[in-house]
């Protein structure tokens, strides 16, 4: 029989027990406004997030994503009137392939550490959406744009069916695709890849365009929720994408990661800062649950490997006494 590993479901072990006991202690968590809401949440975040899951294992991360993501929203909600919906759509994915793209350049190909890299460009978006439209907000008032944040679909939200149509796409890419297994091979090894013949440059290159890409498609269902694009927006949205991969299970050392988990964890934060929403927990106390959620999923590999040591020693000395 083949033996389950349980730490690598513990995050759907954690959703099903949290929403169990959110099911029989709070009636208004159980509504379907409220699991839509959940759902919603999840999806705009969780999008980012499945980019974030090719960067982290690879060994890298983007901090640039949130600025990424109110640069492209200035830039879609600002040519709609002018452009259109449909070609503003693709301007704005358009400009997350580039500041991926160029994340990716900088990285891949002039050797700058992602950290280094992605906090200058973290920066820079930033400020290119205050010089755009002179920091002030822009009001979305096209009806198909909004059903893009807010509607349904057969009862199900439009931007979590779009979450798990990525998520298929980019399970797929990493497990049954020759580049998929490159991202991986590169965060066990670069210099084993290098001795492989891979361009280790054109897979963290393109990594980080998927990055920008996915970044985009939050810029939309985001900027379509709050019907306008604000320069102040998704200001810790990097971190939440990174707790959410993390939370799922993907090491930061790099090599391992799972697409289903990095859906699963976006679930369940959601479900959390629902919960502190419905008890009305303060806002300030709501970051400091959600650091600790932070802390949790940084601190989860180095715990389950030191319980699997000690788990060692332990069978080791009792074989020993034998």
């Amino acid at each position: 029989m083949k033996k389950i590993n349980i730490g690598r479901h513990i995050v759907i072990l954690i959703l099903i027990v949290l929403w169990g006991i959110m099911f029989i202690l709070n009636d208004s968590f159980r509504t379907g406004a409220n699991l839509g809401s959940i759902l919603r949440e999840a999806s705009s975040t969780g999008i980012a997030a499945l980019g974030m899951t090719f960067i982290i294992i690879m060994g890298d991360f983007d901090l640039s994503i949130g600025s990424m993501l109110a640069l492209i929203g200035m830039i879609m909600a600002g040519s709609m009137d002018s452009m259109g919906l449909i070609p503003a759509l693709v301007f704005g994915c358009a400009a997350g392939l580039i500041c991926g793209l160029v994340n990716g350049i900088i990285i891949s190909y002039f050797h700058v550490p992602a950290f280094i890299t992605t906090l200058g460009t973290y920066y820079s978006f930033r400020a290119l959406t205050y010089i755009f439209n002179n920091a002030n907000t822009i009001i979305c008032t096209e009806s198909a744009f909004l059903k893009m944040g807010t509607g349904s679909a057969a009862g199900i939200p439009i931007p979590f069916l779009v979450f798990l149509v990525l998520a298929a796409a980019g399970g797929v890419v990493l497990n049954r695709t020759t580049y998929g297994r490159n991202v991986r091979a590169l965060g066990n090894s670069e210099k084993a890849c290098q001795i492989s013949g891979i361009d280790t440059r054109k897979v963290r290159c393109i990594a980080f365009v998927l990055m920008g890409f996915c970044t985009a498609v939050s810029a939309v269902i985001v900027t379509a929720r709050q019907a306008c694009a604000s320069p102040d927006v998704a200001a810790n949205f990097h971190f939440d994408a990174i707790t959410m991969v993390v939370l799922g299970g993907t090491k930061m050392t790099g090599g391992e990661g799972s697409i289903l988990n990095t859906v699963i964890a976006a679930i369940l934060y959601a479900s959390v800062s629902n919960c502190l929403n419905l008890y009305h927990v303060d806002a300030q106390w709501q970051r400091v649950c959600m650091g600790l959620i932070l802390l949790a999923a940084f601190s989860f590999d180095f715990i389950q490997k030191t319980v699997g040591r000690t788990r060692k020693n332990v069978q080791k000395k009792a074989a020993e006494s034998m």
